[in-house]
């Protein structure tokens, strides 16, 4: 086997430990209740301290509601370098347009 003659990438946990300061992360998940109806949260959280930057919840997830989140998260010039987020099918354009040109 041919050894490979570059330096191997940086791994995540290396990332995260030179980028703290500068990560945020956010989250949609789903909150069933006792009556059996659904809410969705949405966290959004500060990874330099590890604490809770934005919560809130509703019962009709848009993406649009969810880019109302992210920059209320955020206000002014407080946006992180980057943003760590899965790759849900609720986020839609509207996020993700948001995002490109807030950053």
């Amino acid at each position: 086997m041919v050894r490979n003659s570059r330096p191997p990438s940086q791994t995540w946990r290396t990332f995260i430990t030179n980028h703290a300061e500068g990560l945020a992360s956010v989250d949609l998940f789903v909150v069933p209740t006792a009556a059996f109806r659904l809410l969705y949260a949405f966290i959004v959280l500060g990874d330099s301290r590890r604490r809770l930057l934005h919560f809130n919840v509703t019962q009709h997830s848009t993406a649009a509601w969810l880019a109302r989140q992210i920059t209320e998260a955020f206000p002014w010039d407080s946006a992180p370098a980057h943003l760590i987020r899965d790759r849900d099918g609720a986020y839609g354009t509207a996020v993700l347009r948001m995002v490109l040109v807030s950053y």
